[in-house]
């Protein structure tokens, strides 16, 4: 008697649980969670939230910064100065060699005029006087390899004496050129030619550049 009225009980204890349970359904047949399902529910929570944070940070920075892609997992930011900077000298390097097409076109092609070929080497004289100007800000390899290409070496600022005296070097080798093209001497044009690009560009390049940036 006693057996059959403890059983009794328990069977009105599960069913009150289990009424219990319909109460706090959310009128769908579905069961309430267990703790250890809400306590999941509320990490994955955390984390939305944590992931939604992580965004609003990134384009607060991002409207002054910019993290290169291939520095993100050190988070090393480049500065708004820093990127104009790169912008100012990519351009500057794509009018010297705009010039030196120019330039090399005549003497190796015959396309064009030696009058051209002479103001193309006055221009790349004007940008290498610009040159402590846009390279005055330092924007590395390591810092960011961005806004598209970046290649200039840490060696341009740990050795700015150096490198000044290399855009100095291009300035003059850019006079002579322009002097031998207006002289119309032809083995004159051809041995400064030479030079201008061995003193003028290369010897810059192969101390003071990185190597060539994809994309």
């Amino acid at each position: 008697m006693a057996c059959r009225h403890r059983r009794s009980f328990q069977e009105d204890h599960l069913r009150r649980s289990q009424d219990a349970n319909k109460e706090l359904s959310d009128g769908h047949g579905a069961r309430t969670p267990t703790i250890k399902e809400q306590i999941k529910m509320i990490r994955k929570t955390v984390l939305v939230a944590a992931g939604t944070l992580a965004l609003a940070v990134g384009g607060l920075l991002g409207s002054g910064s910019f993290v290169s892609e291939s520095q993100a997992s050190g988070l090393q930011l480049a500065d708004a100065a820093q990127m104009t900077a790169v912008k100012e000298r990519q351009q500057a390097m794509k009018d010297v060699g705009a010039n030196m097409k120019i330039i090399a076109e005549f003497v190796k092609d015959s396309k064009g005029t030696a009058a051209e070929a002479a103001a193309a080497a006055d221009k790349i004289g004007e940008i290498a006087t610009a040159i402590p100007a846009v390279f005055k800000v330092k924007a590395t390899l390591e810092e960011m390899d961005a806004v598209g290409k970046n290649r200039g070496k840490p060696e341009i600022w740990s050795d700015w004496n150096g490198f000044l005296a290399r855009g100095k070097a291009l300035e003059d080798e850019s006079a002579k050129m322009a002097s031998a093209l207006n002289g119309g001497d032809a083995a004159a044009i051809q041995a400064q030619f030479a030079a201008f690009g061995k003193e003028g560009c290369g010897g810059c390049h192969k101390t003071y550049r990185g190597p060539k940036v994809d994309g």
